[in-house]
């Protein structure tokens, strides 16, 4: 039974939980309302630090953890994606009865400044997410629009790393029936790319949603590929994707607002064990800047291109 609040899920194979705890503290320290935030451990069960747990208890949040099996180890993952993205279904399932309206976040992703869940809730749909702003531009599948006039599909895809769930809408939808219906096929055939992808459980989740989803503003999951733009520069969460991740903490990737967070999340909860750039350190990042003047110029120009379609 829903207890009125909105619950926000992490899953995670504990290779990773140092940026899963920051993530949760960052989002403790953001949101405008209490919050009950899951973390769903696939394959182990590991107590939070203990300052985490008391960090978001007294800020009014409250923490629970949550256990499910390993991932199947006949799925392959890719890279730094690993079979565990299958189970964002199950972990999603594993809260739902507790909460009318349910976030999925990924671990890379940041709270940057204060912000409310509840207002990115779909109003009418099973869910609410933000555009991949490298795929459905074009920029990283440049054949993205005929595959999908090919496949009968729509122009639009989500990135599945915040999902924002009406759980009576979700159940009523059949999506997490046809994620699971075709995940084997996806894994010889993606429609998307029109062969192999490595792209996992995202596609799965366009594939599956049928079109049924509520376009979010961008600021709600500013994905790595906008880094340095106005879009990074002004994100209420930013997705650190790729293989580069806000911890460790990097000079050159780490601007103001970055190192201020990551400064705050450090003395809220010090047993993470972050530590920061001095602020004069901001002086690779400008350099950075400069030298990726191009590639930001390019997505910065997609987006704008996207949003005005």
């Amino acid at each position: 039974m829903s207890n009125g609040r909105i619950g926000v899920v992490y899953l995670t194979d504990g290779r990773r939980d140092d940026l899963t705890y920051a993530s949760t503290v960052a989002l403790g320290l953001n949101h405008k309302r209490p919050l009950d935030i899951h973390i769903v451990q696939s394959g182990f069960h590991a107590r939070p630090p203990a300052s985490v747990e008391g960090f978001l208890q007294s800020s009014g949040h409250r923490l629970a953890v949550h256990a499910l099996p390993a991932a199947d180890n006949m799925r392959k993952g890719h890279g730094h994606i690993t079979a565990t993205a299958f189970a964002k279904v199950d972990a999603i399932a594993s809260i739902s009865d507790q909460h009318e309206i349910v976030c999925y976040l990924d671990n890379d992703t940041l709270a940057m400044r204060p912000l409310d869940l509840m207002v990115a809730a779909p109003a009418h749909c099973p869910l609410a997410a933000v555009p991949d702003l490298s795929i459905s531009t074009g920029l990283d599948n440049r054949a993205f629009f005929h595959n999908c006039e090919k496949h009968g599909l729509e122009r639009r895809y989500f990135n599945s790393g915040l999902l924002v769930i009406d759980v009576a809408r979700w159940r009523d939808s059949g999506i997490a029936d046809r994620y699971a219906a075709a995940i084997s096929a996806h894994e010889s055939f993606c429609p998307y790319w029109d062969g192999s992808c490595v792209h996992l459980d995202q596609c799965l989740f366009n594939m599956a949603a049928c079109g049924e989803w509520e376009t979010l503003p961008i600021c709600f999951n500013v994905q790595k590929s906008a880094f340095q733009t106005r879009f990074w520069d002004n994100a209420l969460i930013r997705h650190y994707t790729g293989r580069e991740k806000f911890l460790p903490s990097r000079a050159y990737r780490a601007d103001k607002q970055e190192r201020s967070l990551l400064h705050r999340i450090s003395l809220a909860c010090p047993d993470l064990g972050i530590r920061t750039a001095p602020s004069f350190m901001g002086l690779p990042y400008w350099a950075n800047r400069i030298r990726r003047k191009a590639p930001r110029s390019t997505i910065s120009g997609l987006i704008e291109e996207h949003l005005a379609s």
